[in-house]
């Protein structure tokens, strides 16, 4: 049987954070992942401040604040009413850290261009989870689909709400902001949202940075994309 020191299951953000932020303390994590690559969902993630400070500590804010431009303004518009409330980002206190939008996909690579190869496998879904005691210790082992067990010391969950490794489930109902995120060309970049009877919602104008300024991204410039912001 196989034996880690540490396994994640979940190649997600917090999955590769967390393998980001034990290597650089020394301790290798084997990151068990069930798709068959860095999956794309979840196209936009608004940063803040606390989230660039996060990713400062993992080593891999400077390769995303090069690409990604900071977002100027948010307007906050009441449907019933019509009235309309304008804000201004904070600027930059000198660590350059503002509220940016940028794609997911990008956040899951830089963070697995941190690790090894070797520390991600994808295609290892799991079949079930149990215990072992070892020397006064209990031992996670882990069963995965394809008849393969891993013997762990420490298994951490980063695998969502239906989470097989949470033993207990704490999540109450999901509760999201509905987002559009539309990347284009030429326009300032402003989050607006739209609030009536309770309700709230809203979409981003976002651009990226190359070589020459400001530009779209690879995407069609008006696919539109599910967005959760992130604190």
């Amino acid at each position: 049987m196989e034996e880690e020191d540490v396994v994640i299951v979940g190649a997600g953000i917090a999955g590769l954070a967390t393998a980001v932020a034990l290597k650089r303390v020394g301790v290798r994590a084997l990151v068990l992942e069930k798709s068959e690559g860095l999956r794309a969902t979840g196209t936009a993630l608004g940063l803040y401040k606390n989230a660039w400070l996060a990713l400062d500590a993992l080593g891999i804010a400077h390769k995303l604040t090069a690409t990604y431009a900071p977002c100027i303004k948010e307007s906050i518009t009441n449907v019933d009413t019509g009235a309309i409330q304008k804000f201004s980002f904070a600027k930059s206190e000198g660590d350059g850290h503002v509220f940016r939008v940028i794609h997911r996909k990008a956040l899951l690579e830089a963070l697995a261009e941190e690790l090894p190869v070797d520390n991600i496998r994808f295609s290892s879904k799991l079949k079930s989870i149990g215990n072992q005691a070892q020397n006064g210790s209990s031992l996670a082992i882990i069963h995965l689909a394809d008849v393969a067990s891993i013997k762990a010391k420490a298994l951490v969950g980063c695998d969502g709400v239906h989470s097989m490794v949470a033993v207990v489930r704490t999540h109450s109902a999901n509760q999201f902001w509905p987002m559009v995120s539309v990347w284009v060309h030429g326009l300032n970049l402003e989050f607006q949202q739209f609030v009536t009877n309770g309700e709230r919602a809203g979409f981003f104008l976002s651009m990226i940075r190359s070589s020459t300024g400001l530009s779209p991204t690879n995407s069609p410039p008006k696919v539109k994309t599910w967005h959760k912001t992130l604190s």
